[in-house]
């Protein structure tokens, strides 16, 4: 018999415990992106190049946080998640105010690998901890919205960033010691150090009693520690093997929007600066609100998307839907080289909206064809794969498209359109590869 294990903490303290996982999700992605607003000053400040602005926006992140994610990952099923989380906010601050401190390109590189490194903890001991705050009935609920936390976290970057940029450029800080120093160190500045307070609110999470993991099967049945299955099998090696052999498409179309994401997020702030002459932190503002509310609406609609898929037709109907999601997004790739500026506005959170389904439902097929026991370890992979192809790759694809593709007097329409259009045409074809391998035995046994 299992031993007996305590009930789940109050409903009203769990979600509360999401709600600061969320902001912390926010904080996180506002330090990390907002690098992408500030793309010209900084061009002009370091005397750098675009190429090199795209290893700032990507790769010096990527790398260290694709290095870091898993080991923090398997850290964080074996000691205090809470704590890790505490430690990451603090580094990755303090990484966010060395950048701001920085007087050249390998300072400002290092400074990124510094965030990379202290946010790299965060979404795999974050998901852990909801995992065991909330029972499995109402545990892909609060998943999903930490998920749109991260998902909105990239339009309140943009958001957040802009609206410091206005309060700057209008010598808000006029006769404070950082009145001479460039707009965009005070951005980074007045934008990081509030994660040092942010610290102390993670002190406010309890950390919760760790669950006994169940263990998933392919065809949807579940056994507990080894016990029989509805179907009378023991979930054994073969079955979970089965699952992992399943899931490797769905990674690579859940890291290839991931790819897409960063590639659009890091440069269509200046594709509407630079190309349309719109004023930066307008841009910001403006670009933020239609981000945030798209892309975390997008993610909330595709995990209830997900959810419906998932009664009736189990993990291959959620691939159904990202298929259907990514077909759309073809024709919005075309879009994003118009040019009408509204409709260039417009269809950059068009485009969010749609990945944000995809990386959703993505996400939910994962956890569905793993072992459940191993779902903490196959999130870390996902989100590992996530950054080291998404990040590393996608701004820099955008700029080599943008310098060799097009000879850099196109523009970046061209290369972003082509970025996204190539890339989720892979995308299609990894999710038609993950339903080729689909077959009658993995819908649910018990709609």
């Amino acid at each position: 018999m299992a031993p007996a294990t305590p009930d789940y903490p109050a409903r009203g303290y769990a979600w509360a415990v999401v709600a600061i996982l969320v902001a912390t999700a926010v904080l996180s992605y506002t330090d990390r992106q907002v690098l992408s607003l500030l793309v010209d000053p900084i061009r002009a400040d370091l005397g750098i190049s675009d190429t090199q602005i795209s290893l700032l926006l990507g790769t010096a992140f990527a790398v260290v946080y694709g290095v870091a994610g898993i080991p923090l990952g398997w850290l964080a099923d074996r000691t205090s998640r809470r704590n890790l989380i505490f430690g990451g906010v603090i580094v990755w601050t303090l990484g966010t105010l060395a950048c701001g401190l920085s007087q050249s390109f390998g300072q400002l590189f290092a400074g990124r690998l510094v965030v990379g490194l202290g946010e790299a903890v965060l979404s795999p001991a974050a998901i852990s901890l909801i995992s065991d705050y909330f029972p499995p009935s109402r545990r892909g609920t609060a998943v999903a919205c930490f998920l749109s936390g991260i998902a909105m976290g990239i339009g309140a970057a943009i958001l957040i960033g802009g609206g410091v940029l206005h309060f700057v450029q209008v010598g808000a800080l006029a006769g404070t010691p950082l009145a001479d120093e460039a707009p965009w160190r005070m951005v980074l500045l007045l934008i990081g150090a509030p994660g040092l307070l942010w610290a102390l609110v993670i002190l406010a999470i309890r950390e919760p009693v760790r669950r006994g993991a169940e263990t998933a099967t392919v065809d949807g049945a579940v056994a507990v520690d080894g016990a029989a299955t509805a179907d009378g099998a023991v979930a054994g090696a073969p079955k979970a093997a089965a699952g992992w052999s399943k899931v490797i498409p769905i990674y690579a179309v859940v890291a290839i929007a991931s790819l897409v994401d960063n590639a659009v997020g890091a440069w269509a702030p200046t594709l509407l600066t630079r190309e349309f002459q719109l004023d930066r932190a307008q841009v910001g503002v403006q670009l933020g609100i239609l981000l945030t509310a798209a892309f975390g609406g997008g993610v909330l609609i595709g995990g209830w998307l997900a959810d419906k898929a998932g009664v009736t037709g189990g993990w291959s109907r959620k691939l159904l839907v990202c298929l259907v999601a990514g077909g759309l997004i073809l024709p919005v790739a075309a879009s994003l080289n118009s040019a009408n500026v509204t409709l260039v506005m417009l269809s950059i959170p068009a485009y969010f909206a749609l990945s944000g389904i995809v990386t959703s439902c993505g996400f939910s097929a994962i956890l569905d064809v793993v072992p459940n026991r191993s779902r903490g370890l196959a999130m870390s992979i996902s989100f590992f794969l996530n950054v080291a192809i998404g990040g590393a790759v996608g701004p820099t694809a955008v700029a080599m498209a943008s310098d060799h593709l097009f000879g850099g007097d196109s523009g970046l329409g061209p290369a972003i359109a082509v970025t996204v259009a190539v890339f989720y045409g892979v995308a299609i074809v990894a999710l038609i590869a993950a339903l080729s391998r689909f077959r009658p035995r993995d819908l649910p046994s018990n709609p």
